[in-house]
């Protein structure tokens, strides 16, 4: 699990790494080194999808530029709150992401790097995507400018949401190994 906190609300990711090991895992390095932190979420297209993926500083966004292969296609649906990567052809997925929205997210699967790796499960949680600011337009253009100069670069779109910072949650043990260690301590216990 993946908890992400933003501007208009937060929201928690249930990873599925049995989905897309390469891209989850590149996803998980990418939070833990928080890549994600004071994130602007430059595209956001009401109905389809919110797109992110740029660091705020261009040193992070350097280190993290490396492509990863892709995922094969295990045909998981995209509905809102699907969480992929963004790319540009095969084996082009680095460290943009994208979150789907409905109805027209539903059609996405169909690009070589576009394989889910998690998903909003909590509905409400998942409105928060539907929140953020898109009044200014598809601004695909700014993901290369914010990539070179940082958040500086959107300074006039000030009403753009970003992701204040993402953590991995701890995972917890299975409730049947943690009900079985519970019942061996009182076992041992001394009369």
């Amino acid at each position: 699990m993946v908890r992400c906190e933003t501007t208009k609300g937060d929201f928690t990711i249930e990873m599925h790494r049995e989905w897309a090991p390469v891209g989850h895992d590149r996803f998980i390095e990418l939070v833990n080194d928080h890549f994600f932190d004071d994130q602007i979420l430059y595209r956001t297209i009401p109905g389809f999808l919110v797109q992110f993926g740029v660091a705020s500083d261009p040193a992070v966004q350097a280190k993290w530029s490396s492509r990863i292969p892709d995922d094969p296609d295990l045909k998981i649906p995209f509905e809102l709150g699907t969480l992929s990567f963004a790319g540009a052809g095969p084996n082009s997925r680095s460290c943009h992401m994208f979150i789907a929205m409905e109805p027209s997210g539903r059609g996405l699967g169909g690009a070589l790097h576009e394989r889910p790796i998690g998903k909003i499960v909590k509905r409400k949680e998942a409105k928060v995507v539907e929140k953020f600011y898109s009044g200014y337009g598809d601004l695909t253009f700014l993901q290369g400018q914010i990539a070179s100069r940082g958040n500086i670069a959107a300074v006039d779109y000030p009403l753009l949401d970003r992701i204040k910072t993402c953590t991995v949650l701890p995972s917890e043990p299975p409730k049947d190994a943690a009900q079985g260690r519970a019942e061996l301590s009182v076992a041992a216990t001394p009369p």
